[in-house]
């Protein structure tokens, strides 16, 4: 706090020091004459709920509890930190912590967080973890070029939470970006509408832990947050506007480049060096990160053709070798041209660029510095975003501290410079998104024969019936194909004249019976009402055997599908973020690739757009091996109305259709459950709700 200079006052509270570093030291916080806004608390856990009573008494406004030993520890730590927080609560004490290391903040020089000489900047840091905190601390401090607005490392979010931090950086000037590590929320969807408005002027940078079981293990021991599945934690932060990395390493850099950089209007990029290994290096980055390697115009590629003739290629990538060895101004106007190129959205250099003076003499440095001043004008003139590779990054060149100064980031390896692009393109996307999101506002009207059904069902509390589950869905103007209820083996004969010559199959319809195929429920390609009363005969037979007494309310009548693509669609309460909506391939699809995607409710229409783009076997959806290609904009359609069905009954825990099998024009629901709350129903205790399943629970596909 000294050495930071801090412009308010700090008073020592110690038992017998009378003065500590130059400042008078009182034995108690009564003893102080005036009032104190903030106690730093660095006693053990045991004596923090008598010394936040003694806050609470003085006035303290709020309170850094640095000790471990609470809920990221023990039950009985547990216990104790909600002790801590009654206490606070009943005085209007706010706390950060406890398990932190403490907090910086630049604006006053309020440097509580043990670290000395933090750079000022325009970075807000947030994390989890106090050492993965000051991991990006050294970072900062070795590259030397950014520095830090605020820094705290939240402990177990005792009371402050993530939200609240995130609502300060986004109101905070100072602020350009943020960078967060992530364990665990205390409130996702709190967090998530935060986060939808700061990203909308800010870029959110975050790493997420928990994307496997060890990892989960590994951050539920230590800060005592339950890690939600990561596949879920994806979805939900995207589409609230968070730009996610996957590299530790990659966190501070894109963080850093991202406060820089303009909004990213694409994901086409040009490619500049002058040496073949690096754009080849650089081609497979972009195509690895989905950015796009567009040509360049046929003027622009005039215009490089006349600044250096002798360039090995010109359409992008731009090899310029031969051309600037060492006429390193031909940079200048070779950036000018591409940023110049509606076709182009980014640019980046990579090679030698930056480190001139290093590889040849002082002789250059005049021009580099020029080209690398020029650089910045270019990029806030074209709104277009300009990022350097460079080979001599290390040696901290002359010229690459100019290029800082102008604005243009730099980096020494070229997978993090191209992942800094891609994040300023997802960046970019995701602003479009949200601003276009806030000025859609939609009301969803619930049904009211819907709600009539799902209130009946819980009075008997059971889950819904596939004919119920059925008959909302079509409330609600889903497609669901037409169907015959056979509530007895006399009823075959209405069936079959109904369906006439269409193959059909037949589900078995009870309460009791969740799991249809496992129970010899389910009956294929029948067709007649011989085969109609035979298989209702063998269906009861077999929902005897499998549970007796069980109550069958009929045998359900459907055609057969056609072919197409078979996915599957969800909704679910996940633990951190609240109704959460799938789509994912279905079938054996589910099984084998697990190819899921998730987004939080309620959604919009771009969302829904984003989840199809993201599964990693979209091109399955294009069709292959001469299928035609799936009907994808009825999906979106049906995942928006599977979206408002379940916002506007919230009694409805989960949603689960499976397969949707999707045509060239249009899709059909195979089947369609609807379960009302996670606890049992109809005799089924929870082990064989989730044991035997036909199909993996949400959780598992996600994993």
């Amino acid at each position: 706090m000294v050495s930071a200079n801090y412009s308010g006052r700090i008073i020592p509270i110690h038992p017998s020091a009378d003065e500590i570093l130059g400042h008078k030291a009182y034995p108690s916080l009564e003893a102080f004459p005036g009032e104190i806004d903030l106690a730093i608390v660095c006693t053990a856990a045991a004596t923090v709920p008598a010394m936040i009573e003694q806050c609470g008494r003085k006035g303290v406004k709020g309170a850094i509890l640095l000790a471990g030993g609470f809920s990221e520890a023990s039950a009985a730590g547990a216990v104790l930190e909600r002790e801590v927080v009654e206490v606070a609560r009943r005085y209007g004490v706010r706390l950060i912590g406890p398990n932190t290391s403490g907090m910086f903040s630049a604006r006053l020089g309020c440097n509580a967080s043990g670290w000395f000489n933090i750079p000022k900047g325009p970075l807000a840091l947030l994390s989890n973890s106090a050492n993965v905190l000051l991991s990006l601390l050294a970072e900062i401090q070795f590259a030397g070029n950014t520095g830090i607005s605020m820094m705290l490392s939240v402990g177990n979010q005792a009371d402050i939470q993530f939200h609240e931090y995130l609502d300060f950086a986004g109101q905070d000037p100072d602020t350009k970006a943020v960078g967060m590590y992530i364990e665990g929320f205390k409130n996702g969807p709190a967090f998530m509408q935060t986060a939808r408005h700061v990203a909308r002027s800010k870029p959110i940078v975050m790493y997420v832990a928990g994307r496997s079981d060890e990892g989960k293990g590994a951050a539920k021991s230590h800060s005592g947050s339950l890690a939600g599945d990561y596949a879920v934690s994806r979805g939900v932060l995207r589409q609230s506007g968070v730009t996610l990395v996957t590299q530790s390493d990659h966190l501070q850099p894109v963080c850093d480049a991202l406060s820089l950089f303009p909004p990213m209007r694409g994901r086409r990029v040009a490619v500049v060096s002058e040496g073949g290994g690096p754009i080849t290096m650089a081609a497979e980055a972009i195509a690895g990160q989905g950015l796009i390697l567009a040509e360049l115009s046929a003027e622009t590629q005039a215009a490089i053709h006349a600044v250096v003739p002798a360039a090995s290629a010109i359409s992008n990538p731009v090899d310029a070798g031969g051309g600037t060895d060492p006429r390193v101004e031909y940079y200048g106007a070779i950036a000018k041209a591409i940023l110049e190129d509606p076709n182009i959205d980014g640019l980046l250099f990579v090679g030698y660029f930056g480190g001139y003076t290093t590889r040849y003499d002082d002789s250059v440095a005049e021009a580099e510095q020029a080209v690398c001043r020029d650089l910045g004008v270019l990029m806030r003139r074209h709104g277009k975003p300009i990022m350097v590779q460079t080979h001599y990054a290390h040696f901290k060149p002359s010229s690459l501290a100019v290029l800082r100064e102008a604005g243009i980031p730099h980096h020494r390896h070229i997978e993090i410079a191209v992942q800094c692009l891609a994040a300023a393109a997802d960046y970019g996307q995701a602003k479009r998104r949200l601003d276009a999101d806030a000025a859609a506002s939609s009301s969803v009207k619930a049904s009211a024969a819907a709600q009539t059904l799902i209130e009946a069902a819980m009075a008997e509390e059971r889950d819904l019936l596939e004919t119920e589950a059925r008959q909302i869905l079509a409330d609600y103007g889903i497609s669901v194909p037409e169907s015959v209820l056979m509530r007895r083996p006399g009823d075959a004969d209405i069936a079959a004249a109904h369906f006439g010559n269409t193959a059909v199959a037949a589900k078995i319809v009870s309460k009791d019976i969740l799991h249809k195929s496992e129970a010899g429920g389910v009956k294929l390609n029948l067709m007649g009402a011989d085969a109609l009363r035979n298989v209702y005969a063998q269906i009861a037979a077999n929902a005897e055997a499998y549970r007796p007494g069980a109550d069958v309310a009929g045998v359900l009548v459907t055609p057969m599908a056609a072919s197409g693509v078979e996915l599957i669609i969800g909704v679910t309460n996940d633990p951190q973020y609240g109704p959460v909506i799938m789509c994912g391939l279905g079938g054996i699809f589910v099984e084998v690739i697990r190819d899921v995607v998730f987004r939080a409710l309620p959604l919009s229409r771009a969302d829904a757009r984003e989840m199809l783009a993201e599964l990693r076997y979209r091109a399955i959806l294009d069709g292959v091996r001469g299928a035609p290609a799936a009907d994808t904009e009825s999906v979106e359609d049906l995942l928006m109305k599977v979206s408002q069905l379940a916002a506007a009954h919230p009694g409805l825990a989960e949603i689960d259709l499976n397969p949707v099998i999707v045509h060239s024009k249009g899709y059909s629901v195979v089947d369609a459950r609807m379960i009302l709350s996670p606890g049992p129903h109809g005799g089924l205790d929870e082990a064989e709700r989730l044991a035997g399943a036909n199909t993996p629970t949400l959780e598992q596909m996600s994993r």
